[in-house]
This record gives C-alpha cells, structure tokens and sequence, in this order.
C-alpha cells in the first residue's frame, strides 16, 4: 500500500507544476488523516514553497468516490506544517467545492478558489466560484 500511495504522491508534480521537489514522504501521513486508499484519485498538494525542506505549510485535497456508494465523492482538506521533528497534521479544513485553483500563500494566509453550488443548480454541475481564506495560525477558514 504504501509503494502505491508513494506513486500517487509522485503524481503531486503533475498535479502542481510549481511543485519540483519528491513529497512522497508525506502520503503515509497523509494516507493515514485524509482518508487516501488503493484506487483513490492522487491528492493534490499546494505548498508554500517547493521544496519540502523549506516550505513551512501545506495544503493537501483529497477527492473520492462515495465509500458506501453511488455517484457522490467526498472531500477531506488538511492543513499540514514542518515542525523541528518533522511535517506534521494540523487539522481539517473546511473547504468545498471542485477544481482547487490559485492556491497563494502570504504569511499568514492561503487563499485559494474552488467551484461550487449556486442557487438552484443541480449537484452535478456547480457554476459559482467562491474563493476560501485560512487563517494558517489557526486553521480559521472563511468564504470571501
């Protein structure tokens, strides 16, 4: 299990072109809080820098299919951060919505956009685009 996740987590420099550097050591953590099993979409990470031996804070999204099944997916976010002893789990972040875009760090803040339900539409085809802000101090998100 680990070789496959490994292999997803190789997939993260495809997912974020930004994103030369090998953080496949992260998926057994991430495996672990975000729910990731054999067969699951690679997650997709955004960092606040490239390399994993300078980058402070990471976000991580993991889609996947319903695990009781039909047609649904469900989405865990986490919040992760390099510690003395390591990159750690932080928390769960509360962020919906498909196709996470424009991730940009400050230093205090991760902004990021996803597309998401506008009044009335069907679940299958969100149109409205809503960008999120977490507190990275806190793992305090909010809409904007």
């Amino acid at each position: 299990m680990r070789g496959l996740l490994a292999s997803a987590f190789l997939s993260l420099a495809f997912a974020m072109p930004a994103l030369a550097q090998d953080w496949s050591f992260i998926a057994p953590l991430t495996a672990q809080v975000l729910d990731v099993q054999p067969g699951d979409q690679p997650p997709m990470l955004f960092s606040d820098h490239p390399d994993p031996a300078v980058a402070r804070h990471s976000v991580i999204f993991h889609y996947f299919d319903s695990r009781s099944g039909g047609n649904s997916f469900g989405l865990n976010v986490g919040l992760f951060r390099r510690m003395n002893e390591g990159w750690v789990f932080a928390q769960l972040l509360e962020i919906y919505g498909v196709t996470p875009r424009d991730g940009r760090f400050t230093e205090e803040l991760f902004e990021v956009t996803t597309t998401t339900l506008g009044p009335n539409e069907p679940r299958c085809c969100p149109t409205q685009t809503t960008k999120w802000v977490v507190d990275l101090r806190n793992g305090q998100t909010y809409r904007q």
